[in-house]
């Protein structure tokens, strides 16, 4: 726990919420950077500056209200680790303060400071005691820490023999055992498998209910989004924007995608290319008009007067699983269209029409089988509809070359609202994208009709009349 006698308690004169019960004010955090370590030796017995400054945090200033959830987002290397570990108490802010109401139990480096020739059971004990329980508070604890951790006969064994995942199971099982009324969580949502990422977050979502407040970093915006009250959005160490959670993660994944489109390269090249007419088209669509009009918009492309040997590269924009344009570069996109049942590039559609998606790509080299797949989502993240090749057995082939492919959605029954569309091409094993557009290209659907839902179901109604009053 988090005692520490720095931390002042009472309320800045001009706070307006007498609720909170973390006040971070002003602060900003550096870094000295020293490229060499004899450095360190000549600035201390010398008078020059040895050591260039990173600042990490700058100008923070908010307060959490007690009883809530309170997530922080943004890109990697943008402060939001830093500011966790200030406020555990684990680091000091350059400038400012933070005062902190109650006590803290920080689950940020998960089986950080166990003793590897310790048991698990032992480790237990240790770990209870260095966060502030007594003796009756830890004998209580130690069931619920081993049932909650799941690893066995292993609880028993010393902790040099544990996986990774088994450190990070007991590790979490501990600090989600304490008694504090503040937990800190540092991308712990990640732990284990996909089972034991649920338990976390059911036991997440059972601090809230106790009236515990959660200070949540994630990667993970849809827990972000559904776990957190108000969100935090870091950019290079300051504040971007506060707010509801749902309205700061839509801004983020907006801002997301807007730098994405601007990163042109990963979208095809910039020059205008040599065309190449198509050498041969294999289809389902079986409407030759659609079919001509779709070859006269399409054009081929020369991959070796327009391609540099960099896009061979791995690559990924934004961080982590929520990144916009990612994969591992043996396909690259080089055009994609949104376009309607004659094959005319549009962006808004009505209830009822046809849209197709087409994607000219090239290999960067043979590529066996791969998956190709285009998915709908609502602009609030609801999956809507995501088929690809694999699951509808065509175009089952290796390619090597320049190529189209395409998607028709006959008839499309989406009700109104905005869509984004996903688009991605997996290896054969549906495993490692080899490029993947998430939710990057916007559409508008209208509707002449007044209903309610998703889509809209062919339907008829009906009346059977059985008796009639006089």
């Amino acid at each position: 726990m988090n005692r520490n006698p720095l931390r002042l308690v009472q309320p800045r004169e001009e706070s307006t919420n007498e609720d909170w019960i973390i006040d971070v004010d002003n602060i900003s955090k550096s870094f000295s950077i020293y490229l060499e370590d004899h450095a360190r030796i000549f600035e201390f017995f010398g008078n020059r500056k040895h050591h260039s400054t990173h600042w990490a945090l700058r100008d923070l200033s908010f307060q959490i209200p007690q009883n809530q959830s309170f997530g922080i987002i943004g890109p990697n290397g943008s402060g939001k680790s830093t500011l966790l570990k200030l406020i555990a108490g684990i680091s000091l802010p350059t400038q400012g303060e933070i005062r902190i109401k109650g006590d803290i139990s920080p689950l940020l480096d998960l089986g950080l400071g166990f003793h590897l020739s310790f048991t698990g059971r032992e480790n237990i004990r240790m770990s209870c005691s260095l966060l502030g329980m007594n003796k009756q508070q830890v004998e209580e604890a130690i069931p619920k820490i081993i049932a909650f951790a799941e690893i066995g006969d292993f609880i028993d064994f010393p902790v040099r023999t544990y996986s990774a995942g088994m450190n990070l199971r007991l590790g979490f099982a501990i600090a989600a055992h304490t008694y504090s009324p503040i937990l800190l969580v540092d991308e712990v949502l990640t732990v284990g498998d996909q089972y034991f990422q649920r338990k976390c977050i059911k036991k997440i979502e059972e601090f809230l209910e106790e009236g515990r407040t959660i200070v949540l970093v994630s990667h993970d915006l849809h827990s972000v989004r559904s776990l957190c009250n108000q969100v935090l959005w870091l950019e290079n160490g300051e504040k971007q924007m506060l707010g509801p959670a749902r309205e700061v993660v839509q801004s983020y994944m907006d801002g997301k995608r807007r730098n994405a489109r601007v990163a042109g390269p990963f979208l095809g090249a910039t020059q205008r290319p040599k065309v190449i007419p198509p050498k041969a088209i294999t289809t389902t669509e079986h409407d030759p008009s659609f079919q001509a009009k779709l070859l006269e918009l399409i054009q081929g492309f020369n991959p070796k007067e327009h391609f540099s040997p960099l896009e061979t590269t791995p690559f990924d924009v934004t961080d982590g699983d929520q990144a916009i344009i990612q994969g591992s570069g043996e396909i690259r996109f080089i055009n994609v269209h949104i376009l309607d049942g004659q094959a005319l590039p549009r962006t808004r559609f009505s209830t009822g029409e046809d849209m197709v998606v087409a994607v000219t790509f090239r290999t960067t080299e043979p590529v066996e089988r791969p998956i190709f797949g285009v998915a709908l989502f609502r602009s609030d993240n609801t999956y809507i509809h995501g088929p690809n090749t694999r699951f509808d057995q065509v175009l089952d082939q290796d390619y090597h070359g320049v190529y189209t492919f395409f998607i028709r959605w006959k008839s499309l029954p989406l009700l109104a609202g905005e869509y984004r569309i996903s688009i991605a091409v997996f290896d054969k094993n549906h495993l490692k994208p080899h490029i993947w557009h998430n939710q990057l290209y916007d559409v508008e659907i209208t509707a002449s009709i007044d209903d309610h839902g998703l889509v809209l179901l062919n339907h008829d109604w009906g009346m059977i009349t059985h008796y009639e009053e006089e």
